[in-house]
């Protein structure tokens, strides 16, 4: 099933761990112009924001207008064939999904997997973003607490 306009740059964004108005800002155009990208009330982008959304999201234009054509196979940073996993069960699990399973539901099942990968590393640079934040010193946490 060729992938949309609308899947691939809801995908690219959050892959990117972006909000619509952090990419409208980046793109240069409005949120509801990503809006409606994202919930396909506008399949066309102008040329503008078809600049925009590659640079923005580091997706090749000609994969967006390969989108906007309906003719988009594969989202771009996957590999075809190749799968590129560190975790040898899971990569077990996509070559059996590849073959045992055809069309949509062989899609479904390998993008719940990449979709939980992606929430795993999320999660992972999460925890690691906490443990690097300067904490705040106790003298500022005592005013905050007496609501200062």
């Amino acid at each position: 099933m060729p992938i949309s306009l609308s899947q691939l740059v809801r995908e690219a964004r959050l892959r990117r761990e972006m909000t619509q108005g952090e990419l409208a800002e980046l793109v240069g155009t409005s949120l509801e112009n990503i809006t409606a990208i994202e919930n396909e009330r506008n399949r066309q982008a102008s040329p503008k924001v078809v600049a925009g959304l590659s640079r923005a999201l580091d997706i090749i234009p000609e994969d967006i207008y390969t989108a906007i054509a309906g003719a988009l196979n594969h989202l771009p940073w996957e590999k075809v064939g190749d799968l590129d996993l560190n975790d040898t069960e899971l990569e077990l699990m996509f070559r059996q999904v590849d073959s045992l399973i055809e069309g949509e539901p062989r899609e479904r099942v390998k993008s719940f997997i990449r979709f939980t990968l992606d929430e795993e590393r999320r999660k992972l640079r999460q925890e690691t973003g906490k443990l690097k934040r300067p904490r705040r010193s106790s003298k500022r946490r005592g005013l905050d607490e007496k609501g200062s």
